[in-house]
């Protein structure tokens, strides 16, 4: 039997991974650092390895001796880093390079591209103590190199700007920090490419809608809506740029997800990545489309390439049916137990439901303004836009997640 290496960690959509090599007839092994009873993954597993994704030596080697076929990784970014690395040293495919990765993390290098296509990027520059002192404010702090919002921090003045520096930049690995305009009173979208053979296709476009969590922070979703009232703006807009980009960012075959602020009817990227997603729009691209990046980018692990010549005529941005991504948020507690999972799954029109966290999981103080509050998504749809609000505001009455003293610790409402 061949064997397919999954380096999990704690990655969404480690599972879904996995239930797809089995049902390929794989031979499955999950790496990484976590005891195996805090990995849901390990425990599914044919077999687990306690190696860290930090130690590529050893993994290469313990691969080498077990004659792995093909390994793969879920969203996180330095999981995906490290598989590229080796795979590259065991000669087994992967569907991006050292460079595509450099290029579709690092803020300064793809917004650069996108201005050089001639897109609207919001004003940003690379900063340290040396050069702060013109800065206009509001702006938003970042690590040039960062992921799940970590390291973000709102400042409103030089000496917000000095109190949060240090923070920002502990989670940039290169040791640097982007100042961009805090744009006030926006929307947002969430776009997604597929890149097949070097080639862009526009998947989808959603309305992203945030809740301020508290002061300092920026806002974090509480679910999304598919299509997005701002698609044909984005397609009129910016789509044969942003394919241009793409195409100048020498991607060949992948996911590439894309976070806009729409304001006064112009559309501005403002990051990306090259990956799923942790907000899982593979599930939705299966239910409504009928493919599902995912599982494309396995098969390429698996040696099998990306997709046929089907997978094109599949991807339409304008879906024959209404959709959502309903998120919950958490405040940092130790989760005891969920209420109503069981009874939102019987609704018509709720897709899947996917749990981010686990009952006894704790959620530390650090997650506080950071994707790592997400507890729970409901992936439902709906043959109207009113239907399927209706239907968000059900599946939000019925859940609820306690701490061990019984409080309910989800964050406000859509």
């Amino acid at each position: 039997m061949k064997k397919f290496l999954l380096l999990a960690g704690k990655p969404i959509g480690s599972m879904d991974i996995l239930e797809y090599a089995k049902r390929q007839g794989y031979y499955t092994i999950v790496c990484d650092y976590l005891p195996k009873d805090k990995s849901l993954a390990k425990q599914y597993a044919d077999e687990s390895w306690d190696i860290s994704t930090d130690n590529i030596a050893e993994i290469v080697s313990r691969a080498k001796e077990n004659n792995i076929d093909a390994i793969f990784t879920g969203v996180h970014e330095f999981n995906i880093q490290q598989c590229e690395k080796i795979c590259r040293l065991l000669k087994l495919p992967f569907y991006a390079t050292e460079e595509n990765l450099e290029v579709t993390s690092n803020k300064s290098i793809y917004k650069q591209i996108w201005k050089d296509n001639g897109i609207n990027i919001i004003p940003n520059q690379v900063i340290n103590f040396s050069n702060i002192q013109n800065i206009k404010y509001p702006i938003l702090l970042k690590p040039v190199d960062g992921s799940g919002a970590y390291g973000l921090n709102i400042c409103n003045s030089e000496t917000d700007l000095q109190l949060k520096y240090e923070q920002t930049l502990d989670n940039s690995k290169v040791k640097q920090c982007i100042a961009e305009q805090y744009i006030q009173d926006k929307e947002e979208i969430t776009v997604v490419y597929i890149i097949k053979n070097g080639l862009a296709y526009l998947a989808s476009v959603a309305d992203r809608i945030v809740k301020d969590i508290s002061t300092g922070y920026i806002p974090l979703p509480t679910g999304y809506i598919w299509p997005s009232k701002y698609l044909s703006l984005y397609e009129n807009q910016i789509n044969i740029k942003m394919k241009a980009a793409l195409t100048d960012m020498k991607l060949q075959n992948g996911m590439v997800f894309i976070q806009c602020i729409v304001k006064d009817n112009t559309i501005y990227p403002y990051d990306m990545g090259f990956r799923i997603s942790g907000t899982q729009e593979h599930i939705i691209l299966q239910d409504i489309c009928g493919y599902n990046p995912l599982e494309l980018l396995t098969d390429l692990s698996l040696g099998k390439g990306f997709g046929t010549n089907e997978l094109i005529s599949k991807i339409n941005p304008h879906f024959k049916t209404w959709a959502s991504n309903i998120t919950f948020l958490a405040y940092p507690a130790k989760i005891n137990r969920f209420i109503g999972i069981d009874k939102i799954q019987t609704f018509d029109g709720v897709i899947r439901v996917v749990k981010n966290k686990q009952e006894g999981e704790i959620i530390p103080q650090s997650a506080l303004g950071t994707l790592n509050q997400i507890v729970l998504r409901v992936f439902a749809r709906a043959a109207s836009k009113e239907n399927l609000l209706d239907l968000i505001k059900l599946i939000r009455q019925n859940i609820a997640v306690y701490d061990d003293a019984g409080t309910n610790i989800l964050v406000g409402s859509f």
